[in-house]
């Protein structure tokens, strides 16, 4: 058996190989929405479920669906603009699903569908595409007002730098 025919065979197994993952891969039920936020974080709405992935820590969160009472959604402490979502369960418990949803325009397509597969689950507020709404304006306004204050300060340090150029310029000799 020469060399080639020996890369041959291993590019017959590896396309074999590659060719089982994949069909293992087309098997996996494909989300009906998906919020991506964060490094490596996303939510998949499932017909059944909601999961909350995390690649980074390789942890995945379930909710299924028929036990979701409410779905809750705050402002962030620090950053109103980065979402805190909570589920209340039907036990009654009230569980921090995510933190730091940043990614609401995502999030608005997953409650739309998570509203036609799943009406019965009440949303708090009740406003929730408002309050959405409202998280992208601050969102807009708060990178208005940063790349303001830095053309500002470029501009300020322009001017003394214009200043200390004419005084020098003109100055005592």
């Amino acid at each position: 058996m020469d060399v080639d025919e020996r890369d041959n065979d291993f590019d017959a197994e590896r396309d074999t190989a590659s060719g089982a993952a994949e069909d293992t891969a087309d098997e996996e039920p494909q989300p009906l929405a998906r919020v991506r936020y964060g490094l490596g974080k996303e939510l998949l709405l499932f017909p059944d479920a909601l999961v909350v992935h995390l690649r980074e820590e390789r942890e995945e969160t379930r909710y299924h669906l028929a036990s979701m009472r409410r779905l809750i959604l705050m402002p962030g402490e620090h950053n109103p603009a980065k979402l805190v979502l909570m589920v209340e369960l039907d036990d009654g418990t009230t569980v921090i699903a995510a933190e730091g949803v940043s990614n609401v325009r995502g999030f608005r397509v997953l409650l739309a569908r998570l509203r036609e597969i799943a009406p019965t689950i009440e949303l708090d507020p009740e406003d929730m595409d408002e309050q959405l709404a409202q998280a992208l304006d601050i969102r807009k306004r708060y990178s208005l007002g940063c790349y303001g204050a830095v053309f500002g300060s470029c501009l300020l340090l322009w001017i003394v730098y214009l200043v200390v150029a004419f005084i020098g310029a003109h100055g005592p000799r």
